[in-house]
């Protein structure tokens, strides 16, 4: 997926979620006036109601001392600096071999073709569940799919993606640090593991981490 493509994409949802968003919008105003019409219809039981029990007896409510909830751990997301970096891949990179392989004129061998048209079949899907659904699930979901693919800057894109939907999980971060790591920058892979586990600890990120200095 390029670039122009993936703005596209955030275009489209944007769009969906602003659908949605009129049709709830509409749904809580017809349920208010249809509220209001109630209310002035048993209007004179209420206040029969309400007189009566205006004669008995107060009781006031023991209200018990409000509990102290510890704040959360704010992890911040996987920094996104190297996103415009990654979004200016090199005239000749193929970042998607299924979609190269497709569209390219020389013909693939049978079962190259068949694997190629599953996994744009794959990706299709993805890209679509993502658009009906913008969440961490779907993000996700693409980023290990691109990274399968060894489509390691493809991968680095989702994978900041899906960060931003929940910072605590250590899986972005693992494909992030593993997609940086197979571009050739282990130092920035190493750094990204380091932060995470300085707000959580997770044994899978250290176990690569571990192994990562160890290469070193």
């Amino acid at each position: 997926m390029t670039p122009n493509r993936f703005l596209d994409l955030e275009k489209r949802c944007a769009k969906l979620r602003k659908k949605r968003t009129m049709k709830i919008l509409s749904l809580c105003l017809g349920l208010f006036c249809l509220s209001a019409a109630v209310v002035y219809a048993y209007r004179p039981a209420w206040f029969g109601i309400h007189h009566l029990k205006n004669d008995t007896p107060i009781v006031t409510p023991v209200t018990k001392p409000a509990e102290t909830i510890p704040t959360p751990v704010s992890v911040p997301p996987i920094e996104a600096a190297p996103l415009n970096e990654v979004a200016k891949p090199k005239a000749k990179e193929v970042l998607f071999l299924g979609v190269s392989g497709l569209h390219s004129k020389a013909s693939l061998p049978e079962k190259e073709s068949e694997e190629a048209l599953r996994a744009l079949q794959e990706e299709r899907k993805l890209v679509e569940a993502f658009s009906k659904e913008p969440d961490f699930k779907n993000a996700y979901a693409l980023a290990e799919f691109y990274f399968h693919l060894r489509a390691y800057q493809e991968t680095i894109l989702w994978a900041q993606k899906a960060s931003t939907y929940d910072t605590h999980s250590p899986l972005p971060r693992l494909l992030y640090a593993k997609a940086k790591f197979h571009l050739g920058y282990p130092q920035e892979a190493i750094s990204s593991l380091e932060l995470f586990l300085s707000y959580i600890k997770s044994p899978e990120v250290e176990a690569l981490l571990t192994f990562y200095k160890g290469q070193q």
